[in-house]
């Protein structure tokens, strides 16, 4: 083993979760949906004392469980309360997936299979959007991945077998407190297809002779205890309602068709999905040493798939558990070019390659010639500057392919990754600054906060501005139809609202009624008194 290898690879790694992970990490205001309610129910737990039962906006919020809430509440506790605090613990446990993957990749092949696969994983774009807000599915993602991990080495070492099974068992629980069932069904689906495809009946008696599952129990069963010892409704709702019925029921939310995960993983994984087919068909036909690794990653990435597949409730953040599987297949993919193995590899990268290029070409020339004016409207992007960065990122991956037809095989790997970075840290500079006013209520809501009484509570019109929870410590009320909003307007005394500019600009009964007296991207903030 080469210490100094090892180390410039880890470090190397670190560095790009830097970059990718934690630069201007505290800059942009917490986002509306997601970051404002994960951040404002951990910021509660502190003030209230109360780390059991998670609140929101002044009613009990049983949809997570509370593993990544103690997180950012603890993150809170020695940073205070502000953006960075609340989206440390993800860009940690971020960086945990990505050494995670160069741990497995490394088992496999070496340190540098175990490198490439970082890389992969580093610069996928799922994984940097998801490190860098406030989203339990890191946590499950992170500790999913450990799991399935321990497990790896456990068939891999028989002498310590025992050891690393119950360092699997630790896992799941930790899993399961991250978000619930879930935590434990999809570890267990992925070894129960393993040890079905491979026929290794012996090792499954081994796993459940293990002591394991009362390690799962000690670490998981004790906060849902307390939870349901202190609201009873909470069993029924979060196991029935928000884990089975959002599986089976036809009507649960974020329904989506079976297909919905196709373009998903297509737009996460870019550009490394354009290997992937590659990397899983190269895998399947290895004869060599580490073939069993190379099925174990395929059923991993292909049971999450189809599982999240088959569920009515779809979002594009469960995937997130299959991207190390992904990311270490396409790292041993690159890892078998760069030692020259198998003779006809070089050619069908060729394909991978004339396969990515002409999706960006696609995309650029899409984007370049739509107009694209609800993206203004909704997310404030000015899209000539997205069109006129198309261009140079075209020329970098054209670069990188000019370079692999030469079969300057490392250069041109350096320059797609340098590409991605490239691509992010403008997204990071110029991308978000331009979206944080549509995204975030937190001018609004911090103007509000100074004109309303102690206690008042806030008032939005049609959608909850979760962030502004946080920033102002107040409860919120939502007014749903024109007649609720008409009659607020209508009080005597002086109030303020907080609706969309064009809802409020399109009706001449509100405009008559009540003055816009500060603006926040496509919001405003109105009150019927000048």
């Amino acid at each position: 083993m080469d210490l100094k290898r090892e180390t410039a690879f880890i470090l190397a790694l670190l560095f790009l979760c830097y970059l990718l992970f934690f630069f201007r990490l505290g800059t942009p205001p917490l986002w509306d949906t997601d970051e404002g309610m994960h951040a404002a129910t951990s910021k509660g737990m502190v003030q209230s004392g109360d780390w059991i039962t998670p609140t929101l906006n002044g009613e009990r919020f049983y949809d997570k469980p509370a593993l990544y809430n103690w997180f950012v509440s603890f993150s809170f506790l020695v940073f205070g309360f502000n953006e960075f605090s609340a989206r440390l613990p993800s860009a940690l446990l971020g960086t945990g997936c990505v050494l995670l993957v160069y741990l497995i990749g490394r088992t496999m092949a070496g340190s540098l299979a175990g490198f490439l696969s970082g890389v992969v994983l580093a610069t996928s774009g799922e994984q940097v959007i998801l490190s860098r807000a406030v989203v339990h599915d890191m946590a499950l993602a992170f500790f999913v991945s450990l799991a399935l991990y321990f497990f790896y080495l456990g068939i891999k070492d028989g002498c310590h077998r025992k050891k690393y099974f119950l360092l699997f068992y630790a896992s799941v629980g930790f899993a399961v407190l991250a978000k619930g069932p879930i935590g434990a069904l999809l570890p267990s689906l992925v070894i129960g297809f393993f040890l079905l495809v491979r026929r290794r009946p012996g090792l499954l008696k081994e796993l459940i002779r293990a002591p394991g599952s009362l390690r799962v129990l000690a670490i998981a069963a004790p906060w849902y205890v307390l939870i349901i010892l202190k609201n009873r409704e909470y069993g029924p709702y979060f196991f029935m309602q928000q884990n089975l019925m959002n599986f089976v029921s036809a009507e649960a939310r974020h329904h989506a068709p079976v297909s919905f995960y196709v373009p998903v993983l297509a737009g996460g994984f870019f550009p490394w999905f354009c290997f992937l087919p590659l990397a899983l068909f190269q895998g399947l036909k290895d004869q060599m040493e580490r073939r069993e690794g190379t099925i174990f990653l395929t059923i991993w990435f292909v049971v999450i798939f189809v599982f999240f597949s088959t569920a009515s409730s779809k979002l594009p953040t469960y995937l997130l558990p299959l991207f190390p599987a992904a990311s270490c297949l396409v790292g041993l993919l690159w890892h078998d070019l760069l030692k020259d193995r198998g003779g006809d590899l070089h050619r069908r990268f060729i394909y991978c390659f004339l396969l990515l290029l002409g999706i960006s070409v696609f995309a650029i020339g899409y984007v370049w010639f739509q107009s694209f004016p609800e993206f203004k409207a909704d997310y404030g992007l000015d899209m000539t500057r997205v069109r006129y960065f198309g261009m140079p990122m075209l020329g970098v991956l054209t670069l990188s392919f000019g370079l692999f037809a030469k079969k300057r095989w490392q250069a041109s790997l350096f320059a797609l990754t340098g590409a991605l970075v490239s691509c992010f840290v403008f997204i990071f500079l110029v991308i978000v600054p331009m979206m944080n006013p549509y995204r975030s209520t937190k001018g609004l809501a911090l103007s509000l906060d100074r004109l309303l009484s102690p206690g008042q509570k806030l008032v939005f019109v049609r959608v909850l501005r979760d962030s502004a929870l946080f920033y102002t410590n107040r409860e919120a009320v939502v007014l749903m139809t024109r007649k609720e909003l008409t009659r607020f307007l209508n009080s005597p005394e002086r109030v303020f609202c907080v609706i969309r500019k064009s809802l409020f600009e399109k009706n001449e009964t509100w405009r008559r009624m009540a003055y816009i007296i500060a603006e926040e991207g496509h919001k405003v903030l109105v009150s019927n008194k000048e």
